[in-house]
């Protein structure tokens, strides 16, 4: 799990900067020329604190309708979504340096540090937690469970076509802005189910090739109900981020892509839980507290 996760922030964070070295730029040679976004903090904490909000409103919404409480008993691997979310969306943020896709802030990187990483943390566990609740309504798995079977090539083809698609998305997308930012939007999703397929685990596309669709269907449609509230919310607060694409519209496939690179990490830190908790249970077991006494006739 670690080597993986290495190896994905790792290529987030180089592999533009080979691109841009191919193309030729300079590190303060950005594609666009786009507004600077203002920091402002009363629209940033208003924010985390309805997100914040919202993950317990759902996880509420969960125990209601299941009975068990997903905060509760999975606070641990929660914790450690939030965390590794909140490196994501930073390594995000800095993937959009490269393409401009929303507005940004350059200036005082510490202050932003502290202002965005809470509301950061807030995100991937807001989306997990949709996506579990969306899990949870009566029939809505088994309906989604029936759907079309897809041919799924062999786990080895797969991953070197995803992971080389991955790679190219990178460098191409910082070479290339223009052309090719959405190859750069798509290359940590395919990075990173690429590594899932080298070290033989299961990727949320698994299910695909036996017509089970309610993984991906519910990841995206988590991933843009988080990412329009969290937006709308900041807007209205009058946070600044404008989105620079030729349509609004364009930026709901972002949000699901982001669902489902939200779901895929929480794969990959569930696996931090495997087989730990029978292994606590054995290393636990107390000795028999009679005596038995073999007597021999």
């Amino acid at each position: 799990m670690k080597t993986r996760l290495v190896i994905f922030v790792f290529s987030l964070l180089l592999l533009p900067l080979a691109g841009l070295w191919i193309s030729g730029s300079a590190w303060h040679d950005f594609p666009y020329e786009t507004p600077t976004a203002i920091v402002n903090p009363p629209a940033t904490l208003i924010t985390t604190m309805v997100l914040t909000a919202y993950i317990l409103l759902v996880n509420h919404m969960t125990r209601l309708l299941t009975g068990s409480n997903p905060l509760k008993a999975q606070l641990d691997y929660l914790s450690w979504v939030g965390a590794a979310g909140t490196i994501l969306v930073w390594l995000l943020a800095y993937l959009n340096m490269y393409v401009s896709s929303w507005t940004t802030q350059k200036d005082n990187p510490a202050m932003q540090l502290l202002l965005f990483s809470p509301l950061f943390a807030t995100i991937a566990p807001a989306v997990l937690s949709t996506r579990a609740l969306l899990g949870s309504l009566p029939g809505a798995l088994k309906y989604l469970s029936r759907g079309i079977a897809l041919h799924i090539p062999g786990k080895g083809t797969l991953a070197t076509v995803l992971f080389t698609t991955g790679v190219a998305g990178l460098l191409g997308g910082a070479a290339w802005p223009g052309q090719l930012y959405w190859l750069l939007w798509l290359a940590p999703l395919l990075l990173l189910v690429s590594l899932q397929l080298m070290w033989h685990e299961s990727t949320i596309f698994d299910g695909l090739g036996y017509g089970n669709w309610g993984r991906v269907a519910f990841a995206s449609l988590s991933g843009i109900i988080v990412a329009n509230l969290a937006v709308t919310v900041y807007q209205v607060n009058g946070g600044i981020l404008e989105i620079n694409l030729s349509h609004p519209l364009l930026a709901q496939p972002g949000y699901a892509l982001f669902g489902m690179l939200c779901l895929q990490l929480g794969d990959v830190i569930s696996e931090n839980w495997r087989g730990k908790q029978r292994g606590a249970m054995f290393r636990q077991r107390k000795k028999f507290p009679i005596p038995v006494v073999a007597r021999k006739n």
